[in-house]
């Protein structure tokens, strides 16, 4: 599809802004991240998600970390469960009323948390809950794909340049990256960004806007704001006018609508802060970007 296409798609699946809904409708986000060393990731994941248009943001973080993302923003449900003795037992119920999961900002890789996510993911799993991997939880499946293999809801990898080249490695090529599962997406971050998938039909390159900065926070920014669209677009694909066979355009389409945003964010901050911009810039510019691609 084109671009106007395709921005014509996303616009049919966002909420309207008609005063008919209530509170938790236009999406609860969940993060699963945050912990000593790094509590900026799942702020921005959050604050991003919430942003673009979710009701409800749920970070799950170490104790350590708790405080300090509560310090960032009033907005966000921080839960510092994910280092208790029952991590698993404790977030789990939780889960249910989630729309879409982001599992990675900022999760470390400590061996422990490893193994609480590791279960959290059978969990989200059992549930079919939409999933976003990125960063640290990348790392933990890249290490053991079988974690998931095998999922009825859509589930979306976010990988860097260094992260796909891992992936690519552990699966013998990067055509092999079409086999990892029909639900299964692999959106590669860069320059231009590019879907891997079994779908011929959901694959689509961009490299559109943007800049040359590369200041750390843009990608938990992106995986935020896919999280909230991959919400959108699960809930309305009759809107997408998809075939029993396009099991993926949902999840696509999310993440295209989410590049083409995060990455006008980009330009508009550039241009005013340039080499200074810092993650925290280009949130100032959601709104404005929103509405000059979707409109209300």
């Amino acid at each position: 599809m084109d671009k106007a296409s395709m921005i014509q798609k996303v616009k049919s699946c966002i909420p309207p802004l008609d005063g008919n809904s209530h509170k938790g409708q236009a999406g609860r986000i969940g993060i699963i991240g945050g912990s000593l060393e790094y509590t900026g990731a799942p702020y921005f994941a959050g604050i991003s998600a919430l942003k673009v248009g979710a009701d409800l943001v749920h970070v799950f973080c170490t104790s350590s970390a708790a405080t300090v993302i509560k310090s960032y923003s009033p907005e966000l449900i921080v839960h510092p469960l994910l280092d208790q003795p029952n991590a698993v037992n404790d977030i789990s119920p939780w889960l249910d009323r989630l729309h879409a999961i982001v599992i990675g900002p900022g999760l470390g890789r400590q061996n422990k948390t490893f193994e609480v996510v590791s279960e959290l993911i059978k969990t989200i799993k059992s549930k079919s809950i939409p999933l976003v991997i990125d960063a640290d939880g990348l790392f933990l499946i890249t290490q053991n794909l079988d974690i998931i293999r095998n999922f009825n809801s859509p589930v979306i990898l976010t990988p860097n340049k260094i992260e796909f080249e891992r992936l690519c490695e552990k699966v013998k090529g990067y055509s092999e990256l079409n086999k990892l599962g029909e639900n299964i997406i692999v959106f590669k971050k860069g320059q231009t960004d590019e879907i891997f998938c079994a779908s011929n039909v959901a694959q689509w390159k961009l490299n559109e806007g943007g800049s040359g900065r590369r200041c750390g926070g843009q990608g938990d920014i992106l995986s935020g704001s896919i999280a909230t669209f991959l919400h959108w677009m699960t809930s309305k694909e009759d809107k997408l006018n998809m075939s029993p066979d396009d099991k993926s355009i949902a999840s696509s389409m999310s993440c295209y609508a989410a590049s083409i945003l995060v990455r006008k964010c980009n330009e508009k901050a550039f241009r005013i802060y340039g080499r200074s911009m810092v993650a925290g810039d280009m949130i100032e510019f959601i709104h404005e970007a929103f509405q000059e691609l979707y409109g209300e």
